[in-house]
C-alpha cells in the first residue's frame, strides 16, 4: 500500500465544526465591514461609564431626584453601581440577539471598566456580585420586585422596604436608559 492509496477520513462532527468556524469568521467579517462591531464596541465603552449620579461625562441614571440622600453613601453607591453594571450586561445580552455584537459590546465594556476602575472591576469579575441578581432573574413573579429584594439583601439593611423600592427604581431607570442607548446604535441588518 502506498501513500496515494491511503484515504483520509474526516468525521461528520469534524466537518461540521470546520463549517461552524468558517461561518463564524465570515459573520465577523461581514459585521465588521458594515460597522456593526465598531458600533457594539462604542456602546460597550459608553456603558462602562454608567453612573448613579449625573456628572456630565458619563451615561448617568440620575437617581438624586428619585432616591433619598441616605442612598448616596459609599457602600450603597457601590451596590447601585453593581446593579447598573448587571443591568447593562443583562440588557446587552437580551436586546442584541447577534452574539458577535453582544460579545463585542460586553468585552469593550469590561475592558474599559477594568482600565478606569480596576478595583471595582476585580470585585465584580469573579461573578459573585451578580449571583443574587441572576437568581432574581430566574425567580417567578415581578422582575423589578425580585431585583429590588436582591438589592436590599446585598445592602444588608434593616429598613428593607425602602431598599427594595430603591432597587426597583434603579433597575427600572437603568433598563429604560440602557434600552435607549442600545436603540441609538442602529445596527445594520445583515443577510447571510
Amino acid at each position: 500500500m502506498s501513500e496515494s492509496d491511503v484515504k483520509i477520513y474526516v468525521s461528520k462532527k469534524e466537518l461540521n465544526k470546520s463549517c461552524e468556524i468558517a461561518a463564524a469568521v465570515n459573520d465577523v467579517r461581514i459585521h465588521r465591514a458594515v460597522g456593526n462591531i465598531e458600533k457594539a464596541r462604542r456602546l460597550g465603552e459608553a456603558l462602562a461609564t454608567i453612573s448613579p449620579t449625573s456628572d456630565g461625562e458619563n451615561i448617568s441614571v440620575n437617581l438624586r431626584e428619585h432616591l433619598a440622600p441616605r442612598f448616596f453613601v459609599p457602600d450603597i453607591l457601590y451596590q447601585i453601581k453593581v446593579l447598573l453594571v448587571f443591568a447593562c450586561e443583562t440588557l446587552i445580552q437580551l436586546e442584541i440577539p447577534v452574539s458577535i455584537l453582544s460579545t463585542a459590546a460586553l468585552t469593550a465594556m469590561y475592558e474599559k471598566m477594568e482600565k478606569q476602575s480596576p478595583g471595582f472591576y476585580k470585585n465584580i469579575s469573579n461573578g459573585a456580585a451578580f449571583t443574587f441578581y441572576y437568581l432574581a432573574l430566574q425567580k417567578k413573579g415581578d422582575l423589578a420586585e425580585n431585583i429590588g429584594e436582591a438589592f436590599a439583601m446585598l445592602c444588608s439593611v434593616k429598613n428593607k422596604e425602602s431598599f427594595v423600592l430603591a432597587g426597583k427604581t434603579v433597575w427600572n431607570m437603568a433598563v429604560d436608559l440602557i434600552e435607549k442607548e442600545i436603540e441609538k446604535c442602529t445596527f445594520e441588518e445583515v443577510a447571510f
